[in-house]
């Protein structure tokens, strides 16, 4: 059962790893939410390279890496349904750092 945990924990990663590569500025209008509402004129006052480089692809590598290495240790000390209800706790604080992190945002 742990195997199953770990091949699960590494196939979420590849979407984590798939935002980080494929959202680039020309595309982010259509992928990133708040960027895609934003009117015409904010979106040239915001700097996307910026934010693209110094947070989101950053974020959601480290997102990739996290998701299986966070399974290592809840695996080897808990049982199986102890170790699934963990470790979807861990998983969503990788996504409030993130959140602070695009509203702390300045370049």
């Amino acid at each position: 059962m742990a195997t199953t945990l770990l091949l699960s924990a590494r196939l979420l990663s590849l979407p984590y790893l798939a935002v980080a590569f494929v959202i680039t500025p020309t595309n982010a209008r259509y992928f990133l939410a708040g960027y895609n509402a934003m009117s015409e004129e904010k979106r040239r006052a915001f700097d996307i390279d910026c934010y693209l480089r110094g947070v989101c692809r950053p974020c959601f590598k480290k997102l990739a890496l996290f998701s299986p290495l966070s399974l290592l240790a809840p695996t080897t000390l808990l049982e199986t349904e102890d170790t699934m209800v963990v470790w979807s706790i861990i998983q969503s604080r990788p996504f409030i750092w993130f959140v602070w992190r695009s509203y702390a945002f300045q370049c």
